[in-house]
This record gives structure tokens, C-alpha cells and sequence, in this order.
């Protein structure tokens, strides 16, 4: 396919391919930033927990930000990089319009609520984040009444039935306070900023002077046929003449007109 016509907004399955596979690049990319965090703070023997949410605690504010970028170990680090990749790549793909104000709603939202409801002790990991991107997909599709929303509802609740465990407080050692409030950040997410989800109409460019035609009905494959359209330049060599009419007051050309009768001239 052209890329001018792609450019245009012409629909094709390319397209479509490629902005389903990039939109797996920006959770890909954040989890490449952890991967990197994690291992110069194993190679330098550096402890950054105090980096986390520290609740009801003034210098603990800046975990909000901090907090997902820091992970306790190898373990926990490979829990949270799958589904923030899977989770934030079907957000950004179903929901282009509002899948980056949703993404920051629920990651700065997810570190607010852990920072009120928390223990005293530093809450550090992307659990919260990766709880909010699930809820707001589980939540959308039930809010919506979508039912292509819905689908994709019930598949979160497939893949990751688990969820539901982690917002019990079953291990001292796991903070189901930032996963609670991260699946509260997504209900808030839904609420605010969630849409049904439409399927992708064709949008096709009206026909200019010089077009390519594109056609499937040659063969598998589209072909492309170059069709050049050419508009005559107006003549001057003839002359028209024109009468007008006082009682209707319109104009009206001569012309040669050519009687046909069914006449026959008798030759005998």
C-alpha cells in the first residue's frame, strides 16, 4: 500500500497490524527502565526502599512517583513486567484517545491511595499500577455495557482470576493496600475517562486528478492500476448565437437541427 494514501487515512490491515504491535513498545520501553533500575542497584549493593511510599509521611510523597520504578527482587520484578506490558498494550491500542491520561491517572491515583490507607512502612513496586490497568479494563467493559468492552472484561477476569487474592492481607511482606488502591484508581479510571469500544471503520479519499486504484478482484493479492483522468480544455473556435425570448425571457441557442420523417420520396 501507498504510504501517501496511508498517510491520508486510508484503511488497511498493515496499518492496523502496526499500531497493534507498537502499542506493546511504550510498556516494553518501562520495563526495560525497571530491568535497568534493578540492575545497577544489584551491582552497586544499593538499597533503594526508601524510595517508596512512606504513608501519611511528608518525605514519603515521593514514592508516588518512585515507588513503581523499584522492585524488592528478581521475583518480584518478573511478576509485575508481564502484565504491564500486556495490561498498558491492549489500553493503548483499544483505548488510543484516553490511554495515556488513563495510564497517568491510575499510576499517580494507585501511590495517593497507598500513601492514605497504607501501613507505616515503605510500599515499593509496580503492583499497584499493574491492579489499576486491569481494574480499569474489568470495570470499563461492565460500566459500558460494551459488549466488545465486555469481552475484554471477562477476559482479565480469566488470565488473571488471581487478582482478587492479592487485596487481602495474606503476607505481611505483600502491600495489599497499594494493590486495593490501585484497583480503585482503576474503577476512578473507568468512571472518568472510559469509553466503549468501536470497531475501526474504512475511511477511503475522494478521487483526484491523478489517483491509484486499488483492486483485490485480479488476483490474492491487491494490484495496483494507475488511472489518469484528464479534463478538456475549453475550445473558442466555434461561435454560438443565442435569441432571447421577451415573452418567457429566457435565451435560446440556434442550432442545425436535423429532421428525420418517415417520409419516402416516391421515384417513379
Amino acid at each position: 500500500m501507498d504510504q501517501t494514501l496511508a498517510g491520508k487515512g486510508f484503511y488497511t490491515s498493515e496499518n492496523e497490524n502496526a499500531q497493534f504491535a507498537y502499542s506493546f513498545l511504550p510498556g516494553t520501553l518501562f520495563v526495560a527502565l525497571l530491568c535497568l533500575i534493578s540492575l545497577l542497584s544489584y551491582l552497586t549493593d544499593a538499597d533503594l526502599a526508601w524510595l517508596g511510599v512512606r504513608p501519611r509521611s511528608f518525605f514519603g510523597l515521593i514514592g508516588i512517583v518512585t515507588s513503581p520504578l523499584i522492585h524488592g527482587d528478581l521475583l518480584h520484578l518478573l511478576s509485575n513486567s508481564f502484565p504491564l506490558v500486556l495490561l498498558s498494550g491492549f489500553i493503548l491500542y483499544l483505548h488510543r484517545k484516553v490511554a495515556v491520561k488513563v495510564i497517568v491517572l491510575v499510576y499517580i491515583l494507585s501511590g495517593i491511595l497507598t500513601w492514605f490507607i497504607g501501613r507505616p512502612s515503605f510500599h515499593i513496586g509496580a503492583s499497584g499500577v499493574v491492579y489499576g490497568l486491569a481494574g480499569f479494563l474489568l470495570f470499563n467493559g461492565f460500566l459500558r455495557q460494551n459488549r466488545s468492552a465486555m469481552a475484554v472484561s471477562m477476559a482479565i477476569l480469566f488470565l488473571y482470576s488471581g487478582l482478587f487474592y492479592g487485596l487481602l492481607p495474606t503476607e505481611e511482606r505483600i502491600s495489599w493496600e497499594g494493590h486495593l488502591a490501585g484497583f480503585v484508581a482503576g474503577l476512578v479510571a473507568a468512571l472518568v475517562y472510559g469509553e466503549g469500544i468501536k470497531k475501526t471503520v474504512p475511511t477511503y479519499i475522494e478521487p483526484g486528478i491523478v489517483q491509484r486504484h486499488v483492486s483485490n478482484t485480479i488476483g490474492p493479492h491487491y494490484r495496483h492500476m494507475h488511472i489518469n483522468y484528464q479534463v478538456p480544455q475549453p475550445t473558442t473556435e466555434k461561435n454560438h448565437f443565442y435569441t432571447l425570448n421577451t415573452t418567457t425571457g429566457r435565451a435560446t441557442a440556434l442550432t442545425n437541427a436535423v429532421v428525420v420523417t418517415s417520409y419516402k420520396k416516391r421515384t417513379d
